[in-house]
This record gives structure tokens, sequence and C-alpha cells, in this order.
């Protein structure tokens, strides 16, 4: 699997985070599954960030999302 989707991959779950983080803030209930969620994506970003063949920087990370955006949208 190319680095470059699983660092994208990583981002998708982290964004996929925040609405229950959010929803569990409005309710004042703990946020457990924001919190496992945000440990697993930023898990899968981790793995995808140290595992890029040339050490990646901060910049080069909208440069991943827009390659592998062009290779899924033709």
């Amino acid at each position: 699997m190319d680095t470059d989707l699983i660092l994208v991959a990583g981002l998708a779950v982290l964004m996929l985070s925040v609405p229950s983080a959010v929803s569990a803030f409005a309710k004042r209930r703990a946020g457990w599954t924001a919190l496992v969620v945000t440990v697993i994506g930023a898990g899968i970003f981790g793995y995808g960030w140290v595992n890029a063949p040339p050490p990646m920087t901060l910049a080069e990370v909208p440069h991943a999302i827009i390659r592998v955006l062009a290779r899924v949208i033709p």
C-alpha cells in the first residue's frame, strides 16, 4: 500500500473523530469514542509519515492529499 494513501486515510479517520468529540462535549458525556478514533487515526497517520521513503515534511502533506485524490478521481 502506498504511504500517501495511508497518510490520507489517517487524516480522514482523524476528521471523523471531530463530530464525535463535539457531540460528546455538547451532551456532557465522556468522549471515549472520539478518543479511540483519534488514537487510531493518529496511529495510521504516523505509520504513513514514518514509512514514507524520503523524509516527509509537513509542507508535503497537502501534495500527498492531492496525489491521492488525483488517483481516485479520474
